[in-house]
């Protein structure tokens, strides 16, 4: 029986990639179908996904991404160097690597300074890391909330520094936390915001477009990061208020199990998708997996 579960897991193993939107973002609010460049590469021993856009130069794309890599059956941090005309994958450069899982590397730029707030809830904390462009490594780590924080977005859209982040045990839910600092460096929970779905998680970085806060938005109402939920964001006082101007599922065919990233930055934008890497024999199996739960566990 254990070897069958084992030969099962492994036939409906799941893989995803990242991708670049030809759309602009006035397009994607209007309803407009996405159209997605998806990226390039050769191997076969890890995916990449978890996109956040670093740089765009006139001929390349770079990207931080989580990267599982399956010798140690775990996400690490990857910096891409990506061909921008061919999306294709030019260079590939770890930049964090632990014992534990790390996925969703988001960026914060404060002056010169390049700072990343990955996710490894497993710690039970939120570490922030410095990012340091020469050598490419994730340096200085500082403890900034002592949480397990799922997929947290700092945020100073408001005026003043805030984290909002779902949070362990229940990550792909309805609530969504919100923390301030205290002291210099220091989080701590304020209160929480409930959602009446599952579309509490956050699926990218909160930004300003003409005069309005957007947060991408994950939709585990189907599992998670089935799709993503475009809100537009209002603050009254202590209040928020999230207002959906689009959702999204994925638009590759081929893999269509979630699609649960959205990042912009210099006119890119990136997302990722998620499917098997068996294909149509693994979907079919991983149905019977759905009407048969105990075949997996």
């Amino acid at each position: 029986m254990m070897l069958f579960k084992k030969i099962f897991r492994k036939i409906t193993s799941r893989k995803w990639n990242i991708g670049f939107v030809q759309n602009n973002f006035e397009e994607i609010i209007a309803g407009e179908s996405i159209k997605v460049k998806w990226l390039k590469h050769n191997y076969k021993d890890r995916w990449f996904a978890d996109p956040f856009i670093l740089d765009v130069t006139d001929d390349e794309i770079i990207t931080l991404v989580e990267e599982f890599y399956d010798p140690i059956n775990r996400g690490r941090l990857a910096k891409l160097t990506i061909d921008k005309k061919a999306i294709e994958l030019k260079k590939d450069e770890t930049i964090l690597e632990l014992d534990s899982h790390l996925s969703f590397p988001s960026i914060v730029r404060e002056g010169n300074k390049i700072y990343i707030y990955p996710e490894n809830y497993t710690s039970g904390k939120l570490i922030r890391y410095e990012f340091d462009p020469k050598s490419a490594k994730c340096i200085n780590p500082v403890d900034v909330c002592d949480c397990p924080l799922t997929d947290a977005i700092y945020t100073n859209v408001f005026g003043y520094p805030q984290i909002f982040s779902t949070y362990a045990p229940n990550p792909n839910g309805r609530v969504l936390g919100v923390f301030e600092r205290i002291g210099v460096e220091k989080f701590e929970k304020k209160m929480d915001i409930t959602f009446p779905e599952n579309i509490a998680r956050n699926a990218g970085a909160w930004f300003e477009y003409n005069g309005k806060v957007y947060r991408p938005a994950q939709e585990c109402n189907n599992g998670y990061g089935h799709g993503i939920s475009l809100q537009v964001v209002i603050k009254n006082g202590d209040n928020f208020s999230f207002n959906e101007v689009r959702r999204m599922t994925s638009p590759n065919s081929a893999m269509n199990v979630a699609f649960h990233t959205f990042n912009m930055y210099k006119g890119m934008i990136v997302v990722d998708c998620q499917g098997f890497r068996h294909g149509k024999i693994a979907a079919f199996i991983d149905g019977i997996r759905r009407l048969f739960p105990n075949l997996s566990k």
